[in-house]
C-alpha cells in the first residue's frame, strides 16, 4: 500500500518530464524524485507514529507538538510545491488545485491509522 502511494506520486512526477522539452526541467524532476525517494522511509515512519499527517492541500503537517525530523518534512513539502507548480503550469490550473487533487489521491491510498485532513479541514484517522 505504501508503494502504491509513492508509485502514484512518482507517476505524476514522471508525467511532468514528458510534458516538457526542457532538459533543465527534466534534470530538476529527476533530482526531486531522488530526494523524495530517500525521504520516503522517514515519512512512512513518522506517519505510522502519528507524528505527521496529510493535509487537504497535498502537504505534510505535524499532528502535535513533536517536530521530529522537521527538516525532512520541510524539504518534502518544498519539493511537493515545486512538482505541483510544474503540473499546474502545464495543465493551466493553479498550484492549489493540483495540491488538492493530490490530497484526494493520497487519502484514497492512505494506510489504516494515517492522519488525513478532509476537505472541510477536519482531521481524522483512516
Amino acid at each position: 500500500m505504501k508503494s502504491n502511494i509513492f508509485a502514484t506520486f512518482l507517476f505524476i512526477l514522471c508525467a511532468g518530464i514528458f510534458l516538457t522539452n526542457s532538459t533543465t526541467f527534466a534534470n530538476d524532476i529527476y533530482t526531486i524524485k531522488g530526494q523524495m525517494e530517500k525521504r520516503l522511509p522517514i515519512i512512512v515512519e513518522l506517519k505510522s507514529k502519528g507524528i505527521i499527517g496529510e493535509d487537504n492541500k497535498g502537504y505534510l503537517q505535524f499532528m502535535g507538538t513533536s517536530r521530529e525530523k522537521e527538516e525532512v518534512i520541510d524539504a518534502e513539502n518544498e519539493d511537493r510545491k515545486k512538482v505541483y507548480a510544474s503540473i499546474a503550469e502545464k495543465e493551466g490550473a493553479s498550484t492549489e488545485q493540483v495540491g488538492r487533487r493530490r490530497a484526494l489521491q493520497i487519502a484514497k491510498k492512505a494506510l489504516k491509522g494515517d492522519w488525513l485532513q478532509d476537505q472541510n479541514g477536519k482531521w481524522y484517522q483512516k
